[in-house]
Parts: structure tokens; C-alpha cells; sequence
């Protein structure tokens, strides 16, 4: 008998075909095999499997907890409710979305794409008290159309516009329901709202001069006349420019037109005075030389800056007694009898 010295002795093919079977390429083949037998076992064998929370997470779940639109949303001018409109709301647009956290739209700059003066500013508190403060005006006015304006505005961000990523962020932060709420406050029999049945955008303007101008023809698209009352939601330093120029520019009756700033706290990095100077030198003095933002050099260059994408504007087409308004570049201001609203 021949006694084992205790050394396995092994076969060379078979030591190949391990070191073969070793290598990396084949570990991570064989790994991936079995995860993904794992996952699909999972799945099949669970509802609540790994797999099926990542589907979740995507949007394909059964629940609705990160749905924006409320889910007894009614639909755009329902009974009517747009189309019967008489008083327009203006929130005039200043940055758009470029972050799906919407939940922090008020507290995260991450989530807006913001130019290098407006970091540190407080610019998502003010925006969201912009969106709050025109839905409780149109809220208190059950015939108000309340339009969230601004158009492509970003280069960096893609053909994403001020005035949709305004209404996000209400159905996002579920502003709607808030006006409801203080509505129900003050009268406890008042019924809910049917604001956002009553709110679209306006989404072409680069300018504020657009922001008013634009957003009255997109109330006449919707209702067919033009408004009796504008209010406009914006910065407090900003409320001289919209009443003593734009609206002057556009004729409007002074009777007929009302403004409310809202500022963030100062807590925010928010800095009024300094605001204010800015307003002065960087839009103030431009439109005082030229009130409908196309004569000079400055507010073309802005213009142009501000519309990357190059898009053009419908409103001769739909609004077409504005046309002569709306092509108008001054610098005299446009008669009184050439405006539809003339008395």
C-alpha cells in the first residue's frame, strides 16, 4: 500500500479552469447573476420587495406621496370660472426651477437657478411669498385670473420658464390650500376655492415692462376682454416702476391699477436699501429713457440675455387690437387712442 504523504496533489487542467474561474472578470459575472436572481426573487415574492421600493421612488407606486398636483385638483377654468374673470393678478417671475426638491423652494437656493447678485438675498423666501400673496388675492376675489409670469429666462437651465416653475411650486408647497384656510378663518361657512382653476402663466416675458404688458393679452386670450383691475405682485423697490412707468407707458388708468411689494425678512441676507440703489441704477434710469425697453442699448442687450432660446412671442397673432402696443419702441409714448383700453 502506498501511505498519502498529505499533499493534495492537483491536476493541472483542473488548477486552470479554477484560476479561470477566479479571475475578476468571472467573480463580477457570477455576483451579477445572483443579485439580480436575488432582486427578482424579491419582487416576485414580496410587494414590498427592494425592487419594488426603488419603482416607488420612481413614480410608479400606488401612492401619492410625492404627486405635486393635488389629487382633487379641478381643472383649468372650471364652470367657467377663468373665462368670467375681470380682475387680473400679476406675480411677476425672477428665476426658474432647477432642482425637482420642490418641498424646499422656499429655504433652498439649490433648488432656483439664481444669478450671482441674488445668492445670499433671500430670493426663495420672496418668491414664495410672491406665489402665496397672489393666490390670497385672488382668493379674496372669486373674479380674479391670477397669471404667474416670466419666460425662458436661463441658458444653464434648459427651456424651463419662470411662469410654470411659479405654479409648481404652489402645487409642490400645496399653497392653494392655504388661501382656503385663512378664507375659512375669517368666515367659517366660506366654501374652498377655486383659485388654481383660476391661475395659468404668461410665459414670454424678459422684462417687467413684459411682465404687465404680456400678461394682459394673455387675459384677454382666456377671457376674451381685458381686465377692469390689475394688481401686481412684486418687490417693494420695484412698485415705483411698475406704477409711475410701465403702467403709465402702457395707459393704463391709474384708477385701475394697484401694487403690492412684498420683501423677504432681513434675517434672509435681505438688504432693502441696497436693493433700492440697485433698482435705480440698473432699471429705473433705463426705463425713464426709454419706457418700453427696446430704444436703448442697455435694456435690448437684457432682453436678448434674457431669451436664450430665442422664442417669439404669439401675442400680435392672439391679441392683435395690442398689435400697435406691443411693437411700439418709443421713446415718446404711445397715444392714448392708439391703446384698446382708451376711455
Amino acid at each position: 500500500r502506498i501511505k498519502s504523504s498529505g499533499v493534495r496533489k492537483h491536476h493541472p487542467r483542473s488548477s486552470r479552469m479554477m484560476h479561470e474561474l477566479a479571475s475578476p472578470r468571472n467573480i463580477c459575472l457570477v455576483a451579477s447573476l445572483t443579485t439580480c436572481l436575488f432582486f427578482v426573487h424579491l419582487a416576485a415574492g414580496s410587494s414590498n420587495g427592494i425592487l419594488a421600493g426603488a419603482l416607488r421612488l420612481r413614480g410608479s407606486s400606488r401612492t401619492n406621496e410625492h404627486r405635486w398636483v393635488p389629487q382633487k385638483a379641478l381643472p383649468f377654468n372650471h364652470q367657467m370660472a377663468a373665462s368670467n374673470a375681470r380682475h387680473l393678478v400679476v406675480v411677476a417671475g425672477h428665476s426658474v426651477l432647477m432642482a425637482g426638491n420642490l418641498e424646499d423652494a422656499e429655504t433652498d437656493e439649490s433648488v432656483w437657478y439664481l444669478l450671482d447678485y441674488q445668492v445670499g438675498k433671500g430670493l426663495p423666501q420672496a418668491i414664495v411669498a410672491h406665489i402665496r400673496t397672489g393666490i390670497e388675492v385672488a382668493t379674496s376675489d372669486p373674479e380674479a385670473l391670477l397669471i404667474f409670469s416670466g419666460g425662458e429666462t436661463r441658458g444653464q437651465t434648459g427651456p424651463v420658464n419662470e411662469g410654470v416653475s411659479y405654479f409648481r411650486v404652489a402645487d409642490a408647497l400645496d399653497l392653494w390650500s392655504e388661501g382656503d384656510d385663512q378664507a375659512q378663518e375669517e368666515d367659517r361657512a366660506a366654501p374652498s376655492s377655486n383659485v388654481r382653476a383660476r391661475t395659468t402663466t404668461e410665459e414670454f416675458a424678459t422684462d417687467s415692462f413684459e411682465n404687465l404688458m404680456f400678461s394682459i393679452c394673455r387675459f384677454r386670450e382666456i377671457t376674451g376682454r381685458y381686465p377692469d383691475k390689475i394688481t401686481v405682485v412684486s418687490f417693494t423697490f420695484k412698485q415705483r416702476r411698475f406704477e409711475e412707468m410701465h403702467s403709465h407707458a402702457l395707459r393704463w388708468p391709474v384708477d385701475q391699477f394697484a401694487y403690492l411689494g412684498v420683501d423677504p425678512p432681513a434675517s434672509t441676507g435681505f438688504d432693502l436699501e441696497a436693493s433700492r440703489q440697485g433698482e435705480l441704477d440698473n432699471a429705473a434710469r433705463p426705463f425713464e429713457a426709454d419706457p418700453y425697453g427696446c430704444h436703448t442699448p442697455v435694456l435690448q442687450q437684457k432682453r436678448r440675455d434674457r431669451n436664450p432660446f430665442s422664442r417669439t412671442p404669439p401675442y400680435p397673432l392672439t391679441c392683435p387690437d395690442m398689435s400697435e402696443l406691443l411693437s411700439w419702441c418709443g421713446p415718446e409714448l404711445i397715444g392714448q387712442s392708439n391703446v384698446p383700453w382708451s376711455p
